[in-house]
């Protein structure tokens, strides 16, 4: 009879301790997140074919936390404590006998929309990139499109909502 008592004393202590849990604060895999900028790469002279060399992308005075392309796609942070983000891309082409390294800055000034989640995943910012004329601006001229090695860009959409289809185009 104790045994009894006992067994169903531990399962009312149980079943009270387990209804007052909540939900688990896990932010799923399907939540949104903060989206980084795509860039793409074609050839300038076909523009409908992809580039896929090796194009690197870094922070002025952090050469070492270097972000590379993966094909012909590059994707880089924009700051969230600033309402712009410079980076500096390099090119390295191979030739027969020598290698060139060349380099541009891109600076993308935006908007920075923040909203709240829920309490596991936080805030979400998207970007709402500037169309005054000012961005982007390529080696610190604004409305140059061709630079040391980038021959031409598009600008694809100024609303950067998701990190799935292109904002920006580079022609080399």
């Amino acid at each position: 009879m104790k045994k009894l008592i006992l067994t169903a004393f531990c399962l009312g202590i149980g079943s009270l301790i387990f209804s007052a849990c909540e939900k688990d604060d896990i932010c799923g895999a399907e939540e949104e997140t903060t989206p980084n900028f795509l860039i793409e790469f074609y050839n300038f002279d076909d523009q409908g074919i992809a580039k896929n060399d090796l194009v690197e992308a870094f922070v002025a005075g952090r050469e070492k936390d270097i972000i590379k392309s993966s094909g012909n796609k590059l994707l880089i942070p924009l700051r969230l404590d600033q309402p712009e983000s410079s980076w500096i891309l390099k090119s390295i082409r191979h030739t027969q006998n020598r290698t060139d390294t060349l380099y541009d800055t891109l600076t993308f000034k935006y908007q920075i929309n923040t909203k709240y989640l829920n309490k596991a995943c936080g805030y979400v910012s998207t970007f709402s990139l500037s169309q005054d004329g000012t961005s982007p601006t390529l080696n610190g001229k604004a409305e140059q499109t061709s630079g040391n090695w980038i021959k031409h860009y598009t600008t694809e959409t100024n609303e950067i909502q998701d990190s799935k289809k292109a904002h920006f185009k580079i022609y080399y």
